[in-house]
């Protein structure tokens, strides 16, 4: 579990009127929940017990919920979703409600930022973050929980491939969950992923940084052939690989803590050749891309621009 304090309360039952949830990590706050509910909602017929409300909805409707008394139940579930996006005046109308909740009503909070200091309600708060030496154990965690258990070179597997985004690395596990193999080596994450044996996502990241323009798009149609790997999974690599390569640049040479022996000696030799405009040209490319694959139909053409636009390194100079 992320946060130990919290994952007491789970196993009290969660006693508590009012939780208040954070993560910049949205796939957290959502697996948080799912146990809110199986807890308090359990057996309990869900339709009249659990209401989910966001910074759209009418504060009223939010109390007339909250103060609902539960049916064949012992208490209500209500949920408020992207707190940190609620309007000022939604939450002055919801300040005595926080302030005193009700006893039969469970309110859980999620938001993606902490709690403001000058908030001071009546509930109890968690932060669900996880640092990057963490997600080994993590991982191992949530396999567990799935049903899988992940050997050691499995988890190196992952993370060479997919990053350290909890998101994506997620979205694999639940994937390798519905496998039907139990305990999960590298050469099942490697056929999971999409990836062929022949190229891992440095890979694609090395030709761009190199300039290799056949190689990169070769390794690029190698992913997404058949649609073996999402393009998020690809971009989101690219992502975290690019960023690996900031923090080398930044500190001029030093090798980043989770940065491979061999990933390490081979961007040292590129760097003299960034600067901060191009790195700054590049996360821009990025953010377009991601854009691109989430609203286009086309998410292969929108990596395609990426890897053109990438590879133009020097008209960024």
């Amino acid at each position: 579990m992320l946060n130990k304090a919290l994952d007491m309360e789970f196993k009290k039952g969660l006693p508590g009127d009012l939780y208040y949830l954070w993560s910049e990590e949205s796939a957290f706050l959502e697996n948080a929940l799912s146990r809110f509910i199986k807890i308090i909602i359990a057996s309990a017929p869900i339709d009249f017990n659990y209401d989910v409300f966001d910074s759209s909805s009418v504060p009223q409707r939010i109390l007339d919920a909250a103060y609902s008394l539960p049916i064949m139940a012992q208490r209500r579930l209500v949920v408020l979703k992207d707190f940190h996006r609620f309007p000022a005046a939604s939450v002055k109308v919801l300040k005595p409600y926080l302030g005193d909740p009700s006893g039969t009503t469970c309110m859980v909070i999620l938001s993606q930022k902490a709690p403001k200091a000058a908030f001071k309600f009546n509930w109890k708060a968690y932060a669900l973050n996880i640092k990057e030496r963490d997600i080994p154990g993590w991982l191992r965690h949530i396999s567990v929980g799935k049903g899988i258990s992940l050997t050691g070179d499995a988890i190196d597997c992952l993370i060479e491939f997919v990053g350290y985004d909890t998101g994506l690395l997620m979205m694999e596990i639940e994937k390798l969950s519905l496998s039907g193999t139990k305990t999960i080596t590298g050469k099942d994450i490697m056929a999971s992923t999409g990836l062929m044996r022949k190229y891992s996502s440095f890979d694609l990241v090395d030709s761009l940084i190199a300039g290799q323009k056949t190689r990169a798009f070769r390794i690029l149609k190698a992913m997404v052939t058949g649609s073996a790997m999402e393009a998020p999974i690809i971009l989101g690599t690219l992502n975290w690989h690019y960023r690996q390569f900031y923090s080398l640049w930044l500190n001029k040479g030093k090798r980043p803590v989770k940065m491979r022996e061999k990933t390490y000696r081979v961007l040292l030799k590129y760097l003299p050749s960034f600067n901060e405009d191009i790195f700054f040209n590049i996360f821009q490319s990025l953010h377009e891309a991601d854009l691109g694959v989430k609203t286009s139909g086309r998410p292969e053409l929108a990596l395609e621009v990426l890897l053109i636009k990438l590879l133009q390194k020097g008209a960024w100079n």
